[in-house]
């Protein structure tokens, strides 16, 4: 994939994601300078607690960059599947657990073309843009302290895509073109 394209799409799947590591990052930073500047006879607790504001939010930033970046490589990899395969229901059923994930299935189907389907697919499913917090934490809240989650949801694996869809669409133009150069001739 070209560069830019890449870090477009990136950013594409993954927006709220992005932003809330952002204003994350930027707490957390305001946190940092916070603690920089108490004096030595302040408080204890009040340094614990410009502390753990700090450490929450910083970690909420990479958290929400890692997640970002597995969503990406759910895009990538839901994208292989529809264009190898089809659109089918069945593909996108693994996606409908969060926004996030959603977001990527719709992304790449609308970069296929069968973007109305999925949309449809997921809002005949209940899902609607309001739908943020994953489907788990009602079902079972525990789950957030699992392995599979962590692994799942934090770092998923690098998912190299098998089509070059760059390429793809050069030689899906160049065809087009030979086609109406004989219509010419």
């Amino acid at each position: 994939m070209n560069g830019t394209k890449t870090i477009i799409r990136y950013w594409k799947v993954g927006k709220l994601l992005h932003v809330v590591a952002i204003l994350a990052f930027f707490i957390a930073l305001q946190s940092y300078f916070v603690l920089q500047d108490l004096d030595a006879n302040i408080s204890y607790s009040l340094w614990i607690m410009w502390l753990l504001i700090f450490i929450c939010f910083f970690n909420m930033s990479v958290l929400a960059e890692l997640d970002g970046y597995s969503r990406f490589q759910n895009y990538k990899q839901i994208k292989d599947q529809i264009y190898l395969n089809g659109y089918q229901d069945r593909l996108l059923k693994p996606l409908s657990k969060s926004s996030c994930q959603r977001a990527a299935a719709i992304l790449a189907s609308e970069e296929l073309g069968v973007r109305d389907s999925t949309a449809k697919y997921f809002y005949v499913k209940g899902y609607r843009w309001y739908h943020v917090i994953p489907d788990f934490l009602f079902r079972d809240p525990l789950l957030f302290f699992t392995p599979f989650f962590w692994r799942t949801t934090f770092f998923a694996p690098y998912y190299k895509s098998k089509v070059d869809y760059e390429n793809l669409r050069l030689t899906l133009n160049n065809i087009i073109v030979l086609k109406e150069e004989k219509s010419i001739l």
